[in-house]
């Protein structure tokens, strides 16, 4: 972010958030009112944007399709009937894709604890075809938010979790040559000489970019990676791990998710789904690392 002139969020715009980089906010008090899922690392970050505006970066947040989310949620709340917000045109897209996502979603969670293997895998790759979808909307919609800022500084730092790859491509072909972007994997340092990849992707989020990217996924091997995600889930710890002499424990957590699941196949995740569904990370881990020894 150093290395830029401007620094794009991947956050919706939030009330307070300008005086907060200028410190006219206290940044406890703006912490207060928010829903962090990492608070120490929330707090760790504003610390280092404060000082990136000091230093004169320009610092804003783009994210329109989590914009519209916010502002149907604050319509429906103040009374709005759904179907006079579906009327608007720039959130019926939202809206639609939104529903969607949350019903399946909702489906999976039903099923998830009663219903048979199969149909919870069934369940998984509904929603894993909707949420790319919606992944497609998303990356959409931030690229042609994001396209007349480009013009402004020569040296734009643009934040993406590593799924939003169709953000690129989307970029990629609106810029049609006029810049050059390169995408970089901050943890790939860390990763690459431990798997030789830039990061190590879950088998849900290959079964999503699969999606995404319209490749055609084979019916064996959409089901493979949706039973496999199921595993894959319950070895990640939910709660915030800080870091400890450079070490990147959620990171680490992950690549040792990726090695368990990586080589299973159907057959060994039917067997370790209801021994792993209802226990803690921890205990998912033991259970699948015994199962693995006494299969070889």
């Amino acid at each position: 972010m150093w290395r830029h002139d401007a620094v794009v969020l991947e956050e919706a715009p939030e009330p307070g958030f300008s005086e907060v980089l200028s410190k006219s906010l206290d940044l406890g008090a703006y912490l207060e009112d928010q829903d962090k899922e990492f608070p120490e690392f929330s707090r760790r970050q504003l610390e280092g944007l404060q000082e990136l505006h000091q230093a004169g970066k320009v610092i804003f947040q783009i994210e329109p399709y989590l914009e519209r989310v916010m502002e149907i949620h604050t319509r429906l709340t103040e009374g709005v009937p759904p179907p006079e917000v579906m009327d608007r045109p720039h959130l019926r897209p939202v809206y639609e894709t939104e529903r969607q996502v949350d019903g399946l979603l909702l489906k999976f969670y039903a099923c998830s604890h009663t219903a048979s293997f199969r149909k919870v895998v069934m369940a998984v790759k509904e929603f894993a075809r909707a949420d790319a979808a919606r992944f497609r909307l998303r990356d959409e919609l931030r690229a042609q938010a994001l396209l007349p800022w480009l013009d402004r500084f020569s040296r734009i730092y643009v934040e993406a979790g590593y799924i939003h790859l169709y953000l690129v491509k989307t970029l990629r072909r609106l810029l049609s040559g006029k810049a050059r972007l390169r995408p970089l994997f901050l943890m790939a340092s860390q990763v690459r000489p431990q798997l030789g990849v830039p990061r190590p992707l879950g088998p849900g989020d290959l079964l999503t970019l699969g999606h995404i990217f319209q490749r055609g996924l084979s019916e064996e091997s959409e089901e493979l990676l949706a039973a496999r995600s199921l595993i894959y889930i319950k070895l990640l710890e939910k709660t915030e791990m800080a870091p400890e002499k450079g070490a990147a424990p959620h990171l680490n957590n992950e690549i040792t998710a990726y090695r368990l699941t990586k080589h299973l196949s159907f057959a060994d995740c039917s067997v370790l789904y209801p021994r792993v569904k209802l226990v803690s990370p921890e205990i998912s881990q033991k259970e699948v690392e015994h199962y693995l020894e006494n299969k070889s």
